[in-house]
């Protein structure tokens, strides 16, 4: 009967063992998978405002272009009607 006993608390504290080191594993994993996702977050982020910093710069060069193009056809304007911009 004692030796079944001892088993038995062999057992348990086996399976207890087992637990602690599975959640003590499952633990870790999430942490790593947090650590990962929050990287990852991180680098997204960065190219965003990369991104959001190049679509500004081209903007501002497109509407720059786009003024440096009017007063081209209106000077073109001016020069084939053979008039003069009245100031």
């Amino acid at each position: 009967m004692s030796d079944a006993i001892a088993w038995l608390l062999l057992l348990l504290v086996a399976y207890v063992g087992i637990v602690i080191a599975v959640a003590g594993l499952v633990y870790w994993w999430t942490q790593q998978r947090r650590i990962r996702t929050e990287r990852v977050e991180a680098e997204l982020d960065r190219t965003q405002a990369q991104l959001r910093a190049t679509i500004l710069t081209l903007a501002s060069e497109l509407g720059a272009d786009a003024h440096e193009a009017r007063k081209a056809l209106i000077r073109e304007s001016f020069l084939a009607s053979g008039r003069t911009p009245e100031r």
